[in-house]
């Protein structure tokens, strides 16, 4: 296989495993609220478990990050698609609060473990066969497709409930199809991860699997301290926290707003409903676009982030302009400005990731994802604790348009983060036969005493 047919390869590769891991989540995740309640558990309670979920995945992000780095992406992203089988196949039939809290235990072990391992797999597998190969195509085309599921599993899993596959009462009630479809879809995940993603097998110094263990430590360490090193990379970083500030910002107010404009429960998770599933689509259609935006800049990576956050920014001015606006036009409002900021981030995604790939080496790249969303959750969580006060001293459109400034104001990190520093010369392709293992990030870790330093 020459070199541009496995490049394409890859890419599919990558693309049909992103689509399959974000899936299963937005399936289960549209009815899993309803299926607690049905449960008899009451809503504090159910906050709880949610909670206990976005701890577990916060406190194991960076351990499942070096992981992936030292023993494999591979093994990593298996065990993360077994462990979500395993979840949703419990959680269909779950019926106290200890259940769904262990259960939930486990999502957020797979939601950990699913983060960068693919990703970090596709980067490293592309610059094995060329290293200055063009990864912003097959970056955007994976964003697109997870956004894509994410949409049409919430819209699918909502309808599979309606269906009459199952009783109303019982073990198993319409609830529990999604959570049995998303097991399933978590199988077909765990397939394609097995015989899709090829790698060499990671280098043990003599010490093995103990010794590979130990190393998870260090390059843990060495991710972080990377971005403290390299001051375009720390600023790349950063930018995550206004992103979890402004996600946060429309996850958690919007649901409000609708209801305080419509004045009905009913109606406001109808439209909530809808806004969201736009949402994804703009997010979609972003991600798509942003190659070409891109080209249209000159083919520049850090400025087609800055527009992208940007336009992030107008969307949540647009949403902060609904304040005075009620009923039908307060909602279509939100739903523009809602579309606007989701689409800006779509933009966005694909070259803020081509940036951060290019500042990284082999070995710790599935870390310095997992440091990226460590960041973009504390930034959701700091907007979980003030955005609500500020909403209730203010105004819910108020809150908004702080989080648009501070978001606009992180446009700024991205100025000088454009030059990769590693670039060189050009080097040859390494084609590699099909059926056989692929290189990988394992090289990364024999290979990392020859790479440059990056610059301070």
């Amino acid at each position: 296989m020459d070199a541009d047919a496995l490049l394409a390869s890859l890419r599919r590769r990558f693309v049909l495993i992103t689509a399959l891991n974000w899936l299963p989540n937005g399936i289960g995740m549209a009815v899993l609220i309803v299926l607690m309640d049905s449960r008899g558990l009451p809503l504090g309670v159910t906050g709880l478990i949610v909670a206990l979920y976005s701890l577990t995945t916060v406190l194991l992000e960076l351990p499942t990050g070096g992981l992936a780095d030292v023993i494999s992406r591979r093994g990593v992203l298996a065990v993360s698609a077994g462990l979500g089988s395993l979840a949703f196949c419990g959680l269909a039939v779950a019926a106290s609060a200890w259940q769904f809290g262990v259960l939930y235990v486990l999502l957020g072990m797979a939601r950990a473990l699913s983060s960068g391992p693919a990703e970090a797999w596709y980067v490293d597998s592309v610059k094995a066969v060329r290293p200055h190969a063009d990864i912003r195509k097959g970056l955007a085309a994976s964003q697109t497709a997870g956004a894509v599921s994410l949409g049409a599993g919430t819209i699918g899993g909502g309808a599979l409930a309606l269906a009459p596959v199952f009783p109303d009462s019982g073990a198993v009630t319409a609830l529990s199809a999604p959570m049995l479809l998303s097991a399933l879809l978590n199988v077909v995940l765990l397939i394609v991860v097995v015989t899709g993603m090829r790698e060499t097998a990671r280098p043990s110094d003599g010490g093995g699997f103990g010794a590979l263990l130990a190393g998870v430590p260090r390059t843990i360490a060495s991710g972080a301290a990377l971005g403290v090193r390299d001051r375009a990379l720390g600023r790349l970083l950063t930018t995550a926290l206004p992103i979890g500030i402004a996600v946060s910002s429309v996850e958690l107010l919007t649901p409000g707003r609708l209801l305080d404009v419509t004045g009905d429960s009913g109606a406001s998770a109808g439209a909530y409903g809808v806004i969201t599933a736009i949402g994804f689509a703009a997010n979609a259609v972003g991600s798509a676009a942003s190659g070409l935006l891109a080209s249209l800049l000159g083919g520049g990576g850090a400025r087609t982030a800055v527009a992208g956050t940007l336009v992030s920014a107008l969307g949540l001015v647009a949403l902060f302009t609904t304040g005075s606006l009620e009923g039908t036009a307060a909602v279509a409002a939100a739903a523009g400005g809602y579309a606007l900021m989701f689409l800006g981030l779509g933009l966005r995604g694909p070259v803020h990731a081509e940036l951060t790939h290019h500042r990284v080496d082999s070995g710790r790249r599935a870390t310095v994802i997992s440091v990226q969303s460590l960041l973009m959750q504390g930034g959701g969580s700091l907007a979980a604790l003030t955005l609500p006060l500020l909403a209730g001293a203010w105004s819910i459109p108020g809150a908004w348009l702080v989080a648009g400034l501070i978001l606009a104001a992180s446009a700024a990190l991205y100025l000088g983060a454009g030059t990769p520093p590693f670039a060189g010369r050009r080097a040859p392709d390494r084609v590699v036969e099909q059926g056989t293992a692929e290189p990988s990030a394992a090289a990364g870790h024999a290979a990392r005493a020859a790479l440059p330093r990056p610059p301070r």
